[in-house]
Order: structure tokens, then C-alpha cells, then sequence
């Protein structure tokens, strides 16, 4: 099975959420370079985490939400604001923005946001 067809079982098929998931996982890995794509959970929580130099350097992170909706969490960025992008949790280790459609998701955003993490990142 390839890396596309493990990522798209991360969805349900063909929802609207796999689509957001899907145009955020190209411009994901479009950004960085020497990337690892890494799928987690079992049948419930399924997660799909990129990081560089080992699978513990977590730099973020696409799920599907509820109401087949799609989440980016991002590691490495603490006080973050941006006028488009909504971040929401108190995680420990990571913010996430919630996607609801396909059109929310603007590449030089995702792209302005995943630099905030390569600047932070410590490795």
C-alpha cells in the first residue's frame, strides 16, 4: 500500500474532510523538505504526523474531525496569531486549526504557518 492510498484510510472515503486532508498533506509536504509521513490509531483515532529526523520530531499533524471536518495541529509555535487561521486547544505540544471546507484552506497560509514551525522547530 502506498503512503497516498495509507493517508486516504485515515479518512472516510471520499468525505469531505479526505479532500481538506488531502490538499493539506500536498502543500505539507510541497514545504518541507526530507520529510517523514507516519500513520497512527486504530480504528476510532486515526492521525497522520510528519516529522523530520526521527518520528519522535514531530512537526505537525492532519485528522479527520467531527462532522467530517478536517484538523491541523502544529508543534513548535506557543502564542501564535494570524487574521484567516482560528487555532483553538490547549494541547501541550501542539495548536490545531479546524478546516470545515476545502476553501478554507489557502496555501500561502498553511504555507505562512508551517514556516512558523520550521523557525521554531529544534530540529
Amino acid at each position: 500500500m502506498t503512503s497516498l492510498e495509507n493517508f486516504k484510510n485515515t479518512f472516510v472515503r471520499n468525505s469531505k474532510a479526505q479532500q481538506i486532508g488531502l490538499k493539506l498533506r500536498t502543500i505539507v509536504l510541497e514545504f518541507f523538505s526530507n520529510i517523514e509521513e507516519n500513520f497512527y490509531g486504530g480504528s476510532k483515532v486515526k492521525m497522520t504526523l510528519y516529522s523530520r529526523n526521527g518520528s519522535n520530531n514531530v512537526l505537525c499533524g492532519i485528522q479527520q474531525s467531527a462532522n467530517d471536518t478536517c484538523m491541523l495541529y502544529v508543534h513548535h509555535v506557543d502564542n501564535i496569531s494570524h487574521e484567516k487561521l482560528k487555532f483553538s486547544g490547549k494541547g501541550k505540544h501542539a495548536k490545531r486549526v479546524k478546516f470545515e471546507s476545502i476553501d478554507e484552506v489557502s496555501e500561502d497560509d498553511i504555507k505562512w504557518l508551517l514556516q512558523q514551525v520550521n523557525d521554531n522547530a529544534p530540529f
